[in-house]
C-alpha cells in the first residue's frame, strides 16, 4: 500500500514484512524499553508490534548487524541471549564475531523508586584483546535487575536488550589494521656512532672514547710547554751564589 513503511521480517522472530503507518519512527525511551519489550518479553508475554528481531548478537560483527534487524536507519535493536565466561562464574562472555564488546563507563539502573533493568554501554574493538582497535560501533544492553539466574550452566540470560548504533551514522566495516613499523628509515643507524640525545631533539651525541680523544690530546700538547715552579728558581739560586763570594 502506497505511504505505508515496511519492516524487514529477519532473525529468529522475523516473519515476512510488516506494515507500518505512515510516518512511524521508533525511537523508544530507556523506560520504554524497558516497560513495554524487554520485560514482557522475559515474561513470554506477546509484544504488540514484533518491531525488534531475535538474534544471537555475539555471533556476529557490528557491521553485519543492520542487514538482520526488522527496521532501522540509523540505531538497530535486537533481544539476545547473554551467555557466561566461565560455566561458575558471573562474568558475561564478550567475545563477538572477530573482536569483542568492552563496557564502558558507568552502569545505569532504569526505573523508579525501583529498578526494573540496568543500562550498560559498550564500545566494539576488532581483533583479539587486548590489543583490539577501537572503533565507532556502540552498544546499550539492558538486562533485567533481578533475575534468578541458573548456575553451572553457559546461559546468563535467556534475553537482553541491546541497541547498537555507530557514532558517525553510517555503517563502517572493519577497521584497517595499523601498522605497527612505519616504514621511515632511520636517521642514525645502529653502529654508526651517532645518537639522539636524550631529552633533546636537536642534538647529537658521539659514542665511544672518540669523543674525549682531542681533549686528552690538546691537554698533552700543552703540557709540555709549561714550566714547573721549581725551573723558575733556577736563576735565582745562581743569583745568590754569586753574591756569597768574596770580591
Amino acid at each position: 500500500m502506497a505511504g505505508r513503511a515496511t519492516a524487514r521480517g529477519r532473525g529468529r522472530g522475523g516473519g515476512g514484512e510488516l506494515e507500518l503507518p505512515p510516518g512511524f519512527r521508533f525511537h523508544p525511551t530507556d523506560e520504554e524499553l524497558v516497560t513495554h519489550y524487554l520485560c514482557r518479553k522475559c515474561a513470554s508475554h506477546e509484544i504488540g508490534l514484533p518491531i525488534i528481531a531475535e538474534i544471537d548478537l555475539y555471533k556476529y560483527d557490528p557491521w553485519e548487524l543492520p542487514g538482520l534487524a526488522l527496521y532501522g536507519d540509523k540505531e538497530w535493536y535486537f533481544f539476545s541471549p547473554r551467555d557466561r565466561k566461565y560455566p561458575n562464574g558471573s562474568r558475561p562472555n564478550r567475545s563477538a564475531g572477530t573482536g569483542y564488546w568492552k563496557a564502558t563507563g558507568a552502569d545505569k539502573p532504569i526505573g523508579k523508586p525501583k529498578p526494573l533493568a540496568i543500562k550498560k554501554a559498550l564500545v566494539f574493538y576488532a581483533g583479539k584483546p587486548p590489543k583490539g582497535d577501537k572503533t565507532n560501533w556502540i552498544m546499550h544492553e539492558y538486562r533485567l535487575a533481578e533475575v534468578d539466574r541458573k548456575k553451572n550452566t553457559f546461559r546468563l540470560d535467556d534475553w537482553v536488550l541491546c541497541r547498537i548504533y555507530n557514532k558517525k551514522g553510517c555503517i563502517e566495516k572493519r577497521p584497517e589494521r595499523k601498522l605497527e613499523y612505519s616504514g621511515k628509515e632511520e636517521e642514525n643507524p645502529p653502529g654508526s656512532g651517532v645518537t639522539r640525545g636524550a631529552g633533546a631533539d636537536h642534538c647529537l651525541c658521539l659514542e665511544g672514547s672518540d669523543s674525549v680523544a682531542p681533549a686528552q690530546a690538546a691537554e698533552s700538547s700543552c703540557s709540555d710547554h709549561v714550566v714547573s715552579p721549581r725551573d723558575q728558581m733556577l736563576p735565582l739560586q745562581d743569583i745568590f751564589m754569586y753574591l756569597s763570594k768574596p770580591f
